[in-house]
Parts: structure tokens; C-alpha cells; sequence
């Protein structure tokens, strides 16, 4: 855990929430221009990268279980045609990316629940050699199980109920989602490379550490912008 002290006023839900918890500083050398501490891939231990990615790989195989498979059982199952894919396909990472808005913004950032004490791990340990630990959406492939349930069973009883055939598509998206999402949002955080058309995305996304109560959408700001969350 980071043992810097907070050095800003602007951490909306989190200062102040939990005692014993500090948040990164921001002024410390080898920060971005937002003012958040990147050590990079180099600078964390190697025990910790290994972790890291163990917890990441472990993770994208778990989505890959739980949202590649049900694709294409439910495509067999229920067959249907290539534009009603595609369809299916943009509704599933709209829903994604509105469910990682607002799991963000609305749990991990609620004080004193235990989402929030687990996220404000990841908030404290930027800019330290364990960051690369508190990357991950999930510590334990449970949790990601848990989160392909919550969102696919819905669509499926809708698929069930009313003969959508969206359930393909959906589970596919959800699926290429998450994995980019925690992909992303690894190589942010350890300063690895990123493709040119995502370079504003590392200071996006570690805005949202120097400001806590704004930028929840970790690169693709669609619902920060619609809602009103973008901040200065």
C-alpha cells in the first residue's frame, strides 16, 4: 500500500474514507501531465508483473469461457443472420462499456461499501512496485463469472421471452470488451505501448487518479461525455 500522502482536494468520495489508506501524491518525479506517478513496467518488481499478468491471462480466459462459449452455443441454438449479429454485437459493447460507466462511478466509488475499499487499493498503489497487482478487474476468475452473469442472463431470458436473437452477439461483445478493457488498461497503468489511435487514453484514463470523481470510462469516454462526467 502507498505510503505517500494525498496531496489533493479533488478526491470526491475517497479522502478522507478510509483511514490508513493514502492516495498517491501528485508531485512526485516521473508523473504524467496530469500529475499522476507512472513507474512503468521496468521500475515494478518482476514477482509483481508476473502476478499481474497471471491474474490478467487467467481473466481473458475466463471471458473467452464465459462469453465466447455461450455465443456460439446460443448461435447454433438459436440461428440467425449476419446483420442481426452486427446489431447484437454494437448493443453488447454500448451495454459493456454503460456497465463499466457505471460500476465504476456508482460502486467502486461509493464510500464505505467493500467494492470501494477493494478499488481504492488500486488508487493507492499508482505510482508504487506493486501497481502492477491492482490492475486487474478481479483478483480471482469468480469475479468475472460473477459479471458475465449479472449482465448475460438478462439477455438471455430476453432471447428466451421474446425470440430476439441478440444473445450471439451480446456475449461476444461482452466478451472482446472486457478483455480490451483490462488489456487497455493494463498497458495505461505499467506504460507499456499503445496503438496510435488510443494514445490519448494513458492521461485520460490517469486523470480519472488525479481526479477521482470524474473520467469513469477507462479509454472510450462515451458515457462521461453523454452524462456529464468528463471533468477539467
Amino acid at each position: 500500500m502507498a505510503d505517500q500522502a494525498c496531496k489533493s482536494n479533488n478526491h470526491s468520495g475517497f479522502e478522507g474514507a478510509y483511514p490508513g489508506v493514502a492516495l498517491p501524491s501528485s508531485n512526485l518525479e516521473g508523473t504524467t501531465e496530469v500529475g499522476v506517478p507512472v513507474l512503468g513496467a521496468t521500475e515494478n518488481s518482476a514477482t509483481t508483473i508476473a502476478r499481474g499478468r497471471a491474474i490478467k491471462r487467467v481473466n481473458a480466459w475466463t471471458a473467452v469461457l464465459c462469453g465466447g462459449l455461450p455465443a456460439l452455443a446460443l448461435g447454433i441454438l438459436f440461428p440467425t443472420g449476419l446483420q442481426k449479429w452486427l446489431a447484437s454485437f454494437v448493443v453488447g459493447l454500448l451495454w459493456a462499456s454503460l456497465f463499466e460507466y457505471a460500476y465504476h462511478r456508482f460502486l467502486l466509488h461509493l464510500p464505505g461499501t467493500f467494492f470501494a475499499r477493494r478499488h481504492l487499493q488500486h488508487h493507492a498503489s499508482v505510482g508504487t512496485p506493486t501497481e502492477a497487482e491492482h490492475v486487474n478487474f478481479g483478483s480471482s476468475p469468480i469475479w468475472v463469472v460473477a459479471l458475465f452473469a449479472i449482465n448475460g442472463i438478462p439477455v438471455v431470458a430476453a432471447d428466451l421471452l421474446f425470440g430476439m436473437r441478440i444473445a450471439p452477439g451480446v456475449f461476444l461483445a461482452f466478451a472482446i470488451y472486457f478483455i480490451t478493457v483490462e488489456e487497455v488498461h493494463w498497458r495505461i497503468h505499467l506504460g507499456e505501448w499503445l496503438p496510435p489511435v488510443l494514445g490519448a487514453s494513458r492521461a485520460y484514463h490517469l486523470g480519472h487518479h488525479a481526479r477521482p470523481d470524474a473520467r469513469f470510462n477507462i479509454f472510450l469516454p462515451l458515457w462521461d461525455t453523454l452524462l456529464g462526467s468528463m471533468g477539467k
